[in-house]
C-alpha cells in the first residue's frame, strides 16, 4: 500500500502529459551526465544552490533505470510491413490514426522539427507544442543557471516522446478516470483468472457469467489518494517454499491479474503485447458474411425490401439507410464460444444476434449447403414443430403488419434462433478461413512466420503475427464447433419437478415449527394469525386464531419486529464495525429514488448467506422460498428465450425485460463496490443469483407504512385475493407501548381457522411481474398497454406538454382508460382536442383506437394459436406466462367491442 505523502504520490495524468513527466527526470539525468556532475538526491528542496546541484537526479531514478529502454510494440508503432501482416483494416486506421494525433500534439505548428512531414500540423489555436512544453518543463525543473543549458537532441526527439507514451498507456491504472504509474503494482504480469468447478458449472447451466470481478475491486483509490492492490485470485505457498522464505535462495511465486473482459485487440493497442490465453478474445467477422449472394447487387430477392423494412423498425441499422448490400450488417467479433462481443449487454437488446437471425430466416434457404445450415432447421422442426417456410411467412407477415412487437418475436426470437445465429457464425467463420487458405494464408504458414520474425527480434512484426494465429484459432474452433444441443436449456419439466420434490412437507412443517418459535419471540402485542402450510400453489398462508369482523386489528407490529432500514442497523451489535458503516453508507445516500431498497438488499444478503443460523432472523429466512425454489415461478429469473415463446404478443414481455435490467443494473453497481465486497465477501455479492433472490424477495413481500418499506415476518405471509378493501397497514397509537405500533385490519369476515386474505389492489401484470402470480376474477385487473410514444416528427409533437409523459403506458379495462388513450392519440396526430372526456371517442380519433386496438387482438390471438406441448404447461411459470397473455386478449376484445367499436 503507497502512501500519499509528495515524495510518494503517484503520476496522475493522460498519456501525453503522463510521457512528458517521464521524459523531463530522464532528461535531467543525461544533461547532469553530460555535464559531468553527480546526481544529487531529489529530496533537497533548496533552489539556491549551485548548477550541479540544481540538476540533481531524478527521485524516481531507479524506477526509471528499470523501465524499458526500447520502444514497447504497441499498435500506434507499426509500419507498412506489420500492418501487412496483421490484415486487419480498422485496427490499422486506429494505429496509424494514434500515431499521427500524437505527433501533431508533439510538433503542433513547430516546422523546425519536421512535425508537419510526419503528420504534423493542424495542432492547438495557439501553436504551442508539446515539444515546446517539454523544454519548459526541463528548464523550470533544472532551476536557474548562469551556465547555457543544452537539452539533449535525444531528449526532445518523438521517438523518445514515443516510448514513454508507451510506458504510460501499457502500466498506467486508470482509477475514477484518472491514470497512475505505481512502481512496482504496475510489474504485475496478466493472466486470466481461473474460475471455480462451481463458478464454471452456474455458467453452464445458465450460459452466462457467474463472477466478473471488476478491476476497480482488487485497485481501489482512497479518499487520501492512497492506492491498495488485492489479489483477485489465491495464492497458496507450499511447505518447501514457506521454510525457505527467509532464505536468499528463497523459491517465489509469480503474481499475476486479470486486466479484465477484453478482448486482445485492446491489449495490442494499449500493452504492446498478445495474450496467450484470453478467455475474452474474439475474433472479428464480417457483416457481409451474413447475407446470401441473392442479396448483393445485381442479384434480385422480393425479400430484401422487408428485410430492410424491419432491420429499422427494430432499430438495427441507421433508417436513412436506401439499400441492403453486402456490407450493410454490422461486422461482429465472436468468441470461442460463440458469443458476440457487445451483444446483449442491456437485457431483451441483442443487435447483432437478432441482424443474423432475421437476415438468415428471410434471406436465407433451407436447402443451403453451408455448414449445418439443412440440420440446424431440422432441428427446429424436431423440437418446435416449425418448418422453416413457416417460420419464414410468419416473420413476413409480421413485417407487413409493422408491429414491431411481432417482428422481433417472429423475425428475431422465433423459436431455434439462438441456434441458427451459432450456425451461421460456424459458416462465415469457415468461410472467412477458406478465403485465407486461398490466399495461401494458412495457420502453419503464420506460426513459421511468427518463429522467424522472434528469432531475428523483430517484435513489432512478431505481436502482429501472434495477433493474427490467435485469431485465427478462434476462427478455428468456431467453425469447427458442433451444432448439438445449440440453444438447448435443461429440461425444464424435470428442472421443475426437481425443485418442487427438494423440500418435503415435513420439512416446511419444522421450519414452521422454528419460526413459531420465533413469532412468540417477538411478543407481538396483538397477533390473531399463525401461519400455515396451505397448498393450491400458495406454499404457506395465514390462518386466523380467532373470529374475526371487518375492521377487527388482527396484528400489531412494534418497530423491533420488522426489518427495515432503522431496524438493521440498530440491530448490529457493533456500531463501529464494517458492516455497520456499510449499511450507513447505503441509508444515507443523497438519491431522489434512495427508499432503502439497497440497504436492505445487503442486509438480507448478510443475514441469509454470511451470518445464516446466527442471524436473529434465520427462522424467518430458512422459511423463505430458496433461491431454487423462486426461479420456479418469479419472473426476474425467467430466461428470455421461454418469455418470447410463452408470453409473445403481450406487452408484460416488455415491462419484466426492464425489470430484469433494473435488477442487472443494480446487481453490477452493487458488485462494483468495494465496501460491499470486502463486508460480504465475492461468494456472496458476485454472485447473481443470490442478489435476485434478494431483490426478488424484497419486491415481492415489502409493505408501506410511514412512507418506508418494511420486510414484516408473519404478515408478510399472508396471501392476496381481490375482494374486500385495499390492504392497509398504518402506524396507530398504543395505550399499552410508549411507542407507535403497525396495524392491520381485517378488510372481511373470517372464521376462526380460515385462511386470511389481503386484498393488494393491483391488476394482474404486476402481480405476476413483482411477486409471480395471478389472480382469477380479479376486480384489479386490466392489460398493459405500452410501446407508445411521441416522436419530434409527430403532427402533434409541439402539443406533447399536454401530455403526463411523452411515453405513456396504459392500463385498458373500461371506458376511462379507452378515453386516456385516445387523448394521447389525439394528441400524438395533431387532432384537435374536444371539450369533454367523449369527445376524445368521436370519428376522428376513432380509426386510430381502432387500429391499435385490433393490432394488439391479433398480435395476442397469434400468440394463443402457437402449438403448444401440454406437458410443458404443468409447468406453474409457463402456465402463468400463457394465462397472462389470455387475460390480455379478453381485455383489449372487450374494450375494442364494448368503447371503441360501439356507436354513440
Amino acid at each position: 500500500k503507497k502512501e500519499s505523502d509528495s515524495d510518494l504520490r503517484s503520476l496522475r495524468y493522460s498519456n501525453g502529459t503522463a510521457a512528458l513527466s517521464l521524459c523531463v527526470p530522464c532528461c535531467r539525468v543525461r544533461i547532469t551526465a553530460s555535464l559531468g556532475f553527480a546526481s544529487v538526491d531529489d529530496d533537497d528542496d533548496d533552489d539556491d544552490d549551485d548548477w550541479g546541484r540544481s540538476s540533481r537526479a531524478s527521485h524516481w531514478g531507479p524506477y526509471l533505470d528499470i523501465l524499458p529502454q526500447y520502444t514497447i510494440p504497441r499498435l500506434d508503432t507499426f509500419d507498412d510491413e506489420e500492418y501487412a501482416a496483421l490484415k486487419d483494416e480498422k485496427l490499422e486506421y486506429t494505429g496509424r490514426n494514434s500515431r499521427r494525433v500524437l505527433e501533431r500534439l508533439y510538433y503542433s505548428n513547430d516546422d523546425d522539427d519536421g512535425g508537419g512531414a510526419s503528420g504534423g500540423g493542424g495542432g492547438s489555436s495557439s501553436g504551442l507544442s508539446l515539444k515546446t512544453v517539454l523544454q519548459a518543463m526541463i528548464r523550470q525543473k533544472n532551476g536557474p543557471t548562469s551556465l547555457p543549458l543544452d537539452v539533449p537532441e535525444t531528449c526532445l526527439r518523438f521517438e523518445t516522446f514515443h516510448r514513454f507514451v508507451g510506458i504510460v498507456s501499457s502500466r498506467a491504472m486508470v482509477l475514477k478516470g484518472v491514470k497512475y504509474l505505481t512502481p512496482l503494482a504496475e510489474m504485475i504480469n496478466y493472466s486470466p483468472k481461473v474460475r471455480t468447478t462451481v463458478q464454471q458449472h452456474h455458467e453452464k447451466k445458465k450460459g452466462e457469467d457467474h463472477i466478473r470481478a471488476p478491476f476497480d475491486l482488487y485497485h481501489s483509490l482512497s479518499p487520501d489518494n492512497s492506492i491498495t492492490v488485492r489479489s483477485d485470485r489465491d495464492i497458496i505457498l507450499d511447505d518447501n517454499t514457506a521454510s525457505t522464505s527467509s532464505s536468499a535462495t528463497a523459491t517465489s511465486i509469480q503474481l499475476f491479474e486479470d486486466y479484465g473482459p477484453v478482448d486482445s485487440s485492446l491489449f495490442l493497442e494499449a500493452h504492446g503485447f498478445v495474450p496467450h490465453e484470453n478467455p475474452n478474445n474474439c475474433a472479428m467477422i464480417s457483416g457481409s458474411s451474413f447475407l446470401r449472394r441473392k442479396s448483393a447487387v445485381g442479384r434480385h430477392d422480393k425479400n430484401v425490401s422487408l428485410v430492410l423494412q424491419a432491420l429499422k423498425a427494430l432499430h438495427l441499422i441507421h433508417p436513412q439507410v436506401r439499400e441492403l448490400d453486402m456490407m450493410l450488417l454490422e461486422d461482429v467479433c465472436v468468441k470461442s464460444d460463440l458469443g458476440m462481443v457487445d451483444d446483449g449487454n442491456t437485457v431483451g437488446r441483442r443487435p447483432a444476434s437478432d441482424s443474423i437471425a432475421i437476415t438468415s430466416l428471410v434471406l436465407g434457404d433451407s436447402h443451403d449447403n453451408s455448414n449445418n445450415n439443412n440440420s440446424v432447421w431440422n432441428r427446429i422442426e424436431n423440437k418446435y414443430g416449425e418448418t422453416f417456410v413457416s417460420l419464414r411467412e410468419k416473420c413476413l407477415a409480421a413485417i407487413r403488419s409493422e408491429d414491431t412487437e411481432r417482428m422481433e418475436i417472429r423475425c428475431a426470437r422465433y423459436p431455434g434462433s439462438d441456434g441458427v445465429v451459432k450456425d451461421a457464425l460456424r459458416t462465415a467463420s469457415g468461410r472467412s478461413i477458406k478465403r485465407y487458405e486461398e490466399d495461401g494464408d494458412t495457420e502453419e504458414k503464420l506460426v513459421l512466420q511468427l518463429q522467424q520474425a522472434e528469432l531475428e527480434g523483430r517484435d513489432r512484426l512478431a505481436v502482429a503475427l501472434r495477433f493474427r494465429i490467435e485469431e485465427r484459432k478462434i476462427l478455428s474452433q468456431i467453425a469447427n464447433s458442433t451444432g448439438v444441443g445449440d440453444g438447448e436449456k435443461e429440461d425444464i419439466v424435470t428442472e421443475q419437478m426437481e425443485v418442487e420434490s427438494s423440500e418435503s412437507v415435513g420439512n416446511i412443517e419444522a421450519k414452521l415449527i422454528a419460526f413459531n418459535t420465533f413469532v412468540e419471540s417477538l411478543d407481538l402485542p396483538l397477533n390473531k394469525i399463525e401461519p400455515k402450510l396451505v397448498g393450491d400453489g400458495m406454499r404457506i398462508g395465514t390462518c386466523a386464531t380467532e373470529d374475526l369482523e371487518v375492521g377487527d386489528a388482527y396484528i400489531s407490529l412494534p418497530a423491533n419486529s420488522v426489518i427495515d432500514v432503522t431496524t438493521a442497523l440498530a440491530g448490529v451489535d457493533d456500531k463501529s464495525s464494517d458492516f455497520a458503516s456499510l449499511l450507513r453508507k447505503y441509508s444515507e445516500l443523497n438519491t431522489p429514488y434512495n427508499d432503502g431498497f439497497d440497504m436492505l438488499l445487503l442486509y438480507l444478503l448478510h443475514e441469509r448467506f454470511l451470518l445464516k443460523e446466527q442471524s436473529r432472523w434465520w427462522p424467518y429466512l430458512d422459511l423463505l422460498p430458496s433461491i431454487e425454489e423462486l426461479s420456479t415461478f418469479h419472473p426476474l429469473f425467467f430466461e428470455e428465450e421461454e418469455m418470447n415463446r410463452y408470453l409473445a404478443g403481450s406487452d408484460v414481455r416488455g415491462f419484466i425485460l426492464r425489470y430484469q435490467q433494473r435488477a442487472a443494473d443494480r446487481y453490477a453497481a452493487l458488485s462494483s463496490d468495494l465496501d460491499a465486497n470486502l463486508v460480504l465477501g465475492s461468494d456472496v455479492l458476485l454472485d447473481k443469483e443470490k442478489v435476485y433472490w434478494a431483490t426478488a424477495i424484497i419486491d415481492s413481500r415489502s409493505i408501506w407504512w410511514g412512507g418506508k418499506r418494511h420486510i414484516s415476518p408473519l404478515l408478510d405471509l399472508v396471501n392476496a385475493d381481490s375482494q374486500g378493501a385495499a390492504h392497509e397497514t398504518k402506524l396507530e397509537d398504543s395505550e399499552d407501548v410508549n411507542q407507535k405500533l403497525a396495524v392491520t385490519r381485517a378488510s372481511r369476515h373470517v372464521g376462526k381457522g380460515e385462511q386470511v386474505f389481503e386484498n393488494y389492489a393491483q391488476p394482474n401484470y404486476l402481480l405476476f411481474a413483482y411477486h409471480g402470480f395471478l389472480l382469477e376474477d380479479n376486480a384489479n385487473d386490466c392489460a398493459l398497454l405500452d410501446g407508445l410514444f411521441i416522436r419530434r416528427n409527430d403532427p402533434g409533437a409541439k402539443s406533447a406538454h399536454l401530455l403526463r409523459s411523452r411515453t405513456p403506458t396504459f392500463c385498458i379495462r373500461d371506458l376511462a382508460s379507452i378515453e386516456e388513450l385516445a387523448h394521447f392519440l389525439r394528441v400524438k396526430h395533431g387532432l384537435a382536442s374536444g371539450n369533454s372526456s367523449a369527445a376524445n371517442l368521436d370519428d376522428d380519433v376513432r380509426p386510430l383506437l381502432i387500429d391499435l386496438l385490433e393490432g394488439r387482438v391479433a398480435r395476442l390471438m397469434e400468440a394463443m394459436s402457437n402449438d403448444v406441448d401440454k406437458e410443458t404447461f404443468a409447468l406453474p411459470r409457463l402456465n402463468l406466462m400463457r394465462q397472462m397473455v389470455k387475460n390480455d386478449l379478453m381485455h383489449f376484445q372487450h374494450a375494442l367491442k364494448t368503447h371503441v367499436l360501439v356507436q354513440n
